[in-house]
């Protein structure tokens, strides 16, 4: 089987200083797109998680000096939103008559997916993913399973997901916030990383294993992390750092395990904010870890010194739970 390597990382998300606020629901600032790159007319029609996702994907494949991967995959757990609440409004202003399939065509999960294809004339696989919390942990499954099979040789794999303005008032009116009772904002988000079974000059690290399970008496989240680790030929004292998000339950070293109290951990979604895929951001701090490098002062996470961590577990807790593991190269 071969090794899987991340070969290029971009993501974007809002600056910490954005979460110092009352408010529960943050918009990022997105640069604006370089109309060598896309037409300024072709812009205006795009929603913002296409936007986003054409700038992490385009930076991830100049980083990696990949233009053209065998495949794309993109994992969003609510899709291209402010389009789908653009086609609903349209269904009942006119009746459901008249109706133009332009906003119902934009508003489809795949549409960021198709975008970059169509934007680098990729004619490659091409999936996403929607399974929530899980949607990015999804399609690097995924990418990872081809990789290691050596049916691909590299993959564009990302996340992305958007607010609108329509889905946080109808969550307002409901109250059926979740974030409400965790005091996290709810914000956007993107970030994409070129997966490849070879490793060159612009390798960032290696992903050695991923794991998806749900929380039950016979998978419990320690349990789980136990035995990921031991399936890795690691012991639990070879892991330098977990960086994790925890929204419906409580993490499992939340709760005083002997297991996994000495370990370094770094809880982001308090300076990232909340949205179904963030655990980009998570990935791409990983990354950056394994190179000892930092985030900008616009990303105020309290890292401490440059530890030259060599394995760093990601897990994200919730209703479906997931496990990454990546390593210095």
């Amino acid at each position: 089987m071969q090794k899987v390597y991340i070969n290029g990382s971009s993501v974007a998300v809002i600056n910490s200083a954005q979460l110092d606020t009352t408010e529960q629901w943050i918009k990022i600032n997105l640069p604006k797109i370089d109309s060598a790159v896309i037409p300024p007319a072709a812009t205006r029609r795009m929603s913002k998680a296409v936007k986003m996702g054409i700038i992490c994907g385009l930076e991830a494949m100049r980083q990696a000096d990949c233009p053209n991967p065998d495949g794309i995959l993109v994992g969003t757990g609510k899709g291209c939103l402010v389009d789908s609440d653009k086609f609903l409004k349209v269904i009942s202003e006119q009746k459901e008559d008249f109706l133009s399939p332009t906003a119902f065509i934009q508003s489809t999960h795949n549409t960021v997916a198709g975008q970059i294809a169509l934007l680098t004339k990729n004619s490659g696989y091409n999936m996403t993913y929607s399974q929530g919390r899980i949607s990015f942990e999804s399609a690097a499954l995924d990418a990872y399973i081809q990789l290691t099979m050596n049916e691909q040789v590299s993959l564009l794999v990302g996340a992305v997901d958007e607010l609108s303005d329509i889905s946080i008032e109808i969550n307002q009116a409901i109250d059926k916030d979740q974030i409400n009772d965790t005091k996290d904002i709810q914000t956007e988000g993107a970030g994409f990383f070129v997966f490849s079974n070879q490793k060159d000059s612009h390798t960032l690290g290696e992903l050695k294993d991923i794991d998806i399970y749900r929380n039950t008496a016979d998978h419990a989240s320690e349990k789980q992390i136990g035995e990921f680790i031991k399936r890795n030929q690691l012991t639990i004292n070879q892991i330098d750092t977990i960086i994790y998000s925890s929204t419906t339950v409580e993490a499992p070293f939340s709760t005083g395990s002997p297991i996994l109290e000495k370990i370094n951990k770094i809880k982001y979604n308090s300076q990232t904010g909340i949205f179904d895929t963030d655990i980009v951001f998570a990935f791409d701090l990983a990354l950056k870890r394994l190179n000892d490098q930092t985030f900008s002062t616009s990303i105020s996470l309290n890292e401490g010194k440059i530890q030259h961590d060599q394995n760093i577990l990601i897990c994200n807790f919730g209703e479906q739970n997931s496990l990454m593991l990546l390593s210095r190269c």
